[in-house]
């Protein structure tokens, strides 16, 4: 997430409002995001895993998520998915590019 908020005005520029989930806790994501020195996205917290399991990317066996990106157009269609593996990052300027062909 740290090349995301690098990225962050070129983002905006796009029209494009970045989202950290993960099934992390609000006061983890609050270590994390001071551990940076701030970021300029919201971080959201789903602890009871709601959302990983409705986007298909819960870890059961883990009970936890796989990292991925989605971008999602202005109608909430899911436009573009990427799924990392262990250790994987995404790329920015990748989906940066995929938020751009959406116009």
């Amino acid at each position: 997430m740290p090349a995301f908020e690098a990225r962050s005005r070129d983002f905006e520029a796009a029209g494009a409002q970045v989202v950290g989930i993960s099934c992390d806790s609000i006061y983890s994501h609050e270590a994390w995001a001071k551990s940076l020195g701030g970021i300029s996205f919201p971080l959201l917290g789903d602890i009871q895993r709601d959302v990983v399991k409705r986007y298909g990317i819960h870890w059961p066996e883990l009970n936890a998520c796989h990292r991925a990106t989605f971008v999602i157009d202005r109608q909430g269609v899911v436009r573009f998915v990427e799924r990392y593996g262990r250790g994987e990052l995404p790329d920015p300027l990748k989906i940066l590019a995929e938020v751009k062909k959406l116009g």
